[in-house]
């Protein structure tokens, strides 16, 4: 876990809101490293049961126990996309 959850609510990825600040529960589906020769940066796709959101990580190759199958919540500002939401570097909680 990195720092206290300030959220309690989680909130459904089908409901994401840009440029909101949201938890969300889910799944971790897949994760990315990026290759060696490209910017740090680790994106874990979250399965919450309604949609996805990605959260991504950057400056970083690893990050502790984000991995397929892991069940996390994760909390930050909600990036404005044409494609599935993303949150930058957030706060996360391993179930």
């Amino acid at each position: 876990m990195t720092g206290a959850m300030l959220l309690e609510r989680v909130t459904p990825a089908c409901d994401l809101e840009p440029r909101s600040v949201a938890r969300v529960a889910g799944r971790i589906v897949a994760v990315q490293v990026e290759p060696a020769d490209a910017a740090p940066t680790v994106v874990a796709r979250i399965d919450d049961g309604t949609g996805f959101v990605h959260a991504v990580f950057m400056g970083r190759r690893e990050v502790p126990g984000i991995e397929p199958g892991r069940t996390v919540d994760v909390e930050g500002r909600v990036c404005e996309t044409t494609a599935e939401p993303r949150i930058y570097n957030p706060r996360y909680e391993l179930r």
